[in-house]
C-alpha cells in the first residue's frame, strides 16, 4: 500500500491526533507485510494482511464508534463528519486488506507448518496491541485534544462544572474502550480497569451537580489519574536499551543512517520479536530492524521505503 499506511507509524511519533491514532495496529502490521513481500513468502504475506484488517475490526471500528457517538449525542457536528469520514477510510483500508490477502493466498507456497507457527506469532500481536489505546487514553488522541481543549475554554468562563462533567465523560470514554477493545476480545484483567473508570466517572458527576466555584483540590485530572498499566501475560525477555544496542550495531542499518543527522529510533515489542525503527523529520523513515525477543538475533531489516516494496499480484 501507499507509504501513507506505513509512514502513520512514525507520524504518531510526533503526532497525537486521533485520526492517526486508531491506525497504529494495521500500521505495525504492515511491517511484517513489507518483510514478507520484500521475501517473496506469500502465504505469511496473506496472513499479515489478514492481520493488518483484524487490527482495523478489533481496534479502530470500536474506537471510531465510541467517538462518534460521543459527537452526535453532544451535537458537535465538525466532529461527527471528521468521525464518519475517517469510518470510510477504515473500511476502505479493511477491504485493501482483504483484497491483497485473497492475491496473496493463491500465489502461496508456505509449507502449513510455517503458518501455523506465524499465526501463533500474530495471536501475540493481536494480544499486545489491543489494550494499548485504553491504556494509554490520557496520553493522547481524543482526551489530549478534544477533551482538553474543551476543559479549558470551560476553565476560561470559570464553568468548573463543565470541567468536571467533561473529565467524567472522558473517564467513562476509557471504560468503554477496555470495554469494547481488549475485554470483548477475551482478556478479562481488564475488567478492574473499566470499572475503576467508571467509579471515577461518578465522583465526579457528583461533584459537578455541586456547582464548585473552583476546581476541588481532591481532584485528579487527566494523565495524572491514569491508574497502572496492567502486567500483561505476554511481555519482553529482552530490554528495550539492549534491543537499541543489537540494532545499532548491525552494519546494515549504520550504513543507512551514515549519511543521516538527527537521527531518531523508537523499539516496539511486538508480541513476539521487536521493530526498532530509525527516522528523521526530513526523510521519513530510514531503516527498520526485526529482532527475535527469545534469541536477540536480526531477523529482518528493511531500508527506507520504496513504491517497489509492493508486489502487484493476479486478481
Amino acid at each position: 500500500m501507499r507509504a501513507y499506511i506505513f509512514l502513520l507509524f512514525f507520524i504518531l511519533l510526533i503526532s497525537n491526533t486521533p485520526s492517526d491514532a486508531i491506525f497504529e495496529g494495521t500500521a505495525n502490521a504492515n511491517i511484517f507485510i513489507r518483510i514478507y513481500t520484500q521475501s517473496g513468502d506469500y502465504g505469511r504475506l496473506a496472513l499479515w494482511h489478514e492481520t493488518a484488517a483484524e487490527c482495523l475490526n478489533l481496534i479502530s471500528v470500536p474506537m471510531n464508534e465510541i467517538s462518534l457517538n460521543y459527537y452526535k449525542k453532544h451535537g458537535y457536528k465538525k466532529w461527527v463528519e471528521r468521525a464518519e469520514i475517517e469510518a470510510l477510510e477504515i473500511q476502505e483500508q479493511r477491504e485493501y486488506h482483504i483484497k491483497k490477502a485473497k492475491a496473496a493466498w493463491k500465489n502461496s507456497k508456505t509449507p502449513e507448518i510455517v503458518l501455523k507457527q506465524e499465526r501463533k506469532k500474530i495471536a501475540k500481536f493481536i494480544a499486545v496491541w489491543l489494550p494499548h489505546y485504553p491504556d494509554r487514553f490520557y496520553e493522547f488522541g481524543i482526551y489530549a485534544t478534544f477533551f482538553k481543549e474543551l476543559q479549558e475554554h470551560a476553565e476560561m468562563k470559570k464553568d468548573f462544572a463543565k470541567v468536571l462533567r467533561l473529565e467524567a465523560e472522558a473517564a467513562e470514554m476509557c471504560a468503554t474502550q477496555y470495554d469494547k477493545i481488549p475485554i470483548k476480545y477475551g482478556l478479562k484483567t481488564y475488567e478492574q480497569h473499566r470499572d475503576v473508570y467508571l467509579r471515577h466517572a461518578t465522583l465526579l458527576r457528583t461533584m459537578a451537580k455541586r456547582n464548585p466555584k473552583s476546581l476541588p483540590s481532591n481532584v485528579i485530572f487527566g494523565k495524572e489519574r491514569q491508574i497502572p498499566i496492567v502486567k500483561p501475560k505476554i511481555g519482553p525477555t529482552k530490554k528495550a536499551d539492549r534491543i537499541l544496542h543489537i540494532a545499532k550495531s548491525d552494519m546494515r542499518i549504520k550504513s543507512a543512517l551514515d549519511s543521516h543527522k538527527s537521527v531518531r529510533e523508537y523499539a516496539w515489542f511486538q508480541g513476539f520479536a521487536w521493530t526498532v525503527s530509525f527516522y528523521n523529520h526530513g526523510w521519513g523513515n530510514l531503516a527498520i530492524a526485526v529482532i527475535d525477543d527469545k534469541t536477540g538475533r536480526i531477523t529482518d531489516v528493511l531500508l527506507g521505503e520504496s513504491d517497489k516494496d509492493e508486489l502487484e499480484l493476479p486478481e
